[in-house]
Order: structure tokens, then sequence, then C-alpha cells
């Protein structure tokens, strides 16, 4: 078997500080980054206790787009980006 090292990357937002008030704290978006360098993005609005909403589905050209408009614009070191430690796919 080959491991498989372009595989889907997951990850999650974890907000710390939200000067803008609506994302909100905590975790409060899922990701995955495709091997073609996109990222497609769910909102976990739908999941706030104190300010429910609807959740959304959002698609970026590249890593670097996602993190110009979620990261960049607030403050540092309030936005953390965890990625998932999952094994490589295995081709079969």
């Amino acid at each position: 078997m080959t491991a498989i090292t372009d595989a889907p990357r997951l990850f999650t937002l974890i907000r710390h500080a939200d000067e803008t008030g609506i994302s909100g704290t905590g975790r409060v978006l899922d990701g995955t980054i495709f091997h073609t360098g996109q990222v497609v993005a769910c909102w976990r609005s739908d999941l706030r206790l104190d300010k429910p909403g609807f959740s959304s589905l959002v698609i970026y050209d590249s890593w670097e787009a996602f993190l110009a408009i979620h990261v960049a614009p607030h403050p540092a070191e309030q936005t953390e980006i965890v990625f998932a430690k999952v094994p490589p796919f295995e081709a079969q």
C-alpha cells in the first residue's frame, strides 16, 4: 500500500476574541484544504447558544485567500487554527 500524501487536510478555527461580534468566540469554523489548494469552510453559527443562526459553506480559491479574509484582519494571536491529526489515507 502507498500513502496518499496530498489527502485533504482538516482544520478548525478558534477565535479567542471577536471584536465584530459576528462569528463569536470559541470554535467557529471547520474546514478542509484540498489537493488543489482550494479551501471549503463551514461556519458553526448554528451551534451558538447565545446567538443562534444558520450555518453556511464557503469555497475559497486558496489557503492564502482564506487567511487574508478570516485571519489577517483580526488582532494578532486572537485567532487559532488547529489542524486535525489524522493518519494518511492508504491507496488500496
